[in-house]
């Protein structure tokens, strides 16, 4: 890194501020990008070892200048997110985190119990960017390419319509309610790629926070068994409010029932209720479900491409 810039461990009450980094780096890539709150980031480093999990790049001033972080997603699957604040752009932050990230990967994928098995490490980063150009040139690969995308509330919407048999209703938000809409989307999603999915834990770690409001989600029933899901939060997105559906899952046995569509229009009724007046989602764009597709023919455009970049970490 340049002269005057260094790295050390975030402390805990510093989640402000690196909300605060993260957001402006995504908005200067991705306008449309969501506000990721303190809480969030406090929710995420709970999880983490915070003294060797993460790292915050300073600048010779003492503001933070970058963010990075390694997260164990499973036995032999690690993730790691790395950010850059806007005005510091040049002075080796970014190569600094990403071989950052490399090392301390590599550590956690020799600890037990991942010890002796083979790992790999995943990045997300806007493609055609400079992140894109140094993970290719640490024989990163690209491997799937997801959008993110977005429209506008403003308007009349078009009514969902539902196959028949099935009702709709809230997520009420308990504890067994919160299982069953796990299990609906896990089933859901387990033609994706690669085919592993998350634990109930790890599944309600990243979606159930301090804000999260289960009335916004949608679920779908037939006879009594959960058959398709959307999963709703509240961000913002250029200072104002806006929604994001985190999820949106068909059972397989309900698909091509015109199912995910109505989900997806009764999530946008959902939050226009609230007086909210955009709403994104992010979409893995070779999904074998051409959910993409639904989604453009639901008047969404995509606002960012994103490369998943993956290198293998060799077993030790």
């Amino acid at each position: 890194m340049r002269e005057g810039y260094g790295t050390r461990a975030p402390r805990a009450e510093e989640a402000e501020r690196v909300a605060a980094l993260v957001h402006e780096a995504e908005r200067s890539q991705d306008p449309t990008a969501g506000a990721r709150t303190p809480a969030e980031f406090r929710a995420v480093w709970s999880r983490l070892d915070l003294a060797r999990d993460a790292r915050v790049a300073t600048a010779p001033d003492g503001t933070l200048a970058g963010y990075a972080q390694v997260d164990v997603v499973r036995p032999g699957r690690l993730h790691a997110d790395g950010y850059t604040r806007p005005g510091h752009l040049g002075a080796g932050i970014g190569a600094a985190l990403i071989d950052w990230s490399g090392d301390r990967a590599r550590q956690l994928a020799a600890t037990a119990p991942h010890a002796g098995a083979p790992a790999t490490l995943l990045h997300y980063v806007m493609l055609d960017g400079a992140a894109d150009r140094m993970l290719r040139a640490r024989d990163y690969r690209l491997v799937r390419v997801h959008q993110r995308m977005r429209r506008s509330l403003a308007g009349p919407l078009p009514a969902p319509r539902w196959p028949d048999g099935v009702t709709v209703r809230p997520c009420d938000g308990t504890p067994e309610e919160l299982r069953r809409v796990h299990a609906c989307a896990e089933e859901a999603f387990a033609d994706r790629y690669e085919g592993v999915g998350r634990s109930f834990e790890r599944w309600s770690a990243d979606l159930v926070h301090e804000r999260t409001d289960p009335a916004l989600w949608v679920l779908a029933e037939r006879a009594g068994r959960i058959v398709g899901v959307a999963v709703c939060d509240l961000t913002t997105v250029q200072d104002a409010p806006s929604g994001e559906v985190c999820q949106l899952a068909v059972a397989r046995g309900a698909r091509r029932t015109g199912l995910g569509k109505a989900l997806l229009l009764a999530a946008f009724a959902r939050f226009a209720e609230r007086g909210v007046t955009t709403v994104g989602l992010d979409v893995d764009s070779e999904s074998p479900t051409g959910a993409h597709h639904l989604y453009a023919r639901a008047g969404m455009a995509v606002t960012a491409t994103i490369g998943q970049f993956e290198v293998s970490l060799p077993a030790r």
